[in-house]
């Protein structure tokens, strides 16, 4: 898959030091999968879900659920951009914040 950067990766180590191991490894898996389909990422991320709020973004849980994911998809592309990569109080957050610009 086409990572469109790694810069949230990066940011989220220096801010999730004790989960380094574990966002090194998403990033690694995504970059070298091929997923065309929302079937075909659930197959290695079973915790890949629709982000409610926004078309086309997708939440994946890092590090046995201590981080999630959340990015924009285009598996008919194959290209991905991740726009957080935050704790689960951040998430809830980000899901208020959202529901409100939904409304």
């Amino acid at each position: 898959m086409h990572l469109i950067s790694r810069k949230p990766f990066n940011d989220a180590v220096k801010k999730y030091p004790n989960q380094a191991s574990a966002i090194e490894g998403i990033y690694k898996t995504l970059r070298n999968g091929n997923f065309h389909d929302p079937a075909a990422l659930r197959s290695v991320f079973p915790s890949l879900d629709n982000f409610k709020y926004k078309d086309k973004w997708w939440v994946i849980d890092i590090g046995g659920n201590k981080l999630r994911l959340i990015a924009f998809i285009e598996f008919r592309d194959n290209r991905m951009y991740v726009k957080h990569i935050v704790s689960h109080a951040e998430y809830d957050k980000l899901c208020r914040k959202y529901a409100k610009e939904a409304e």
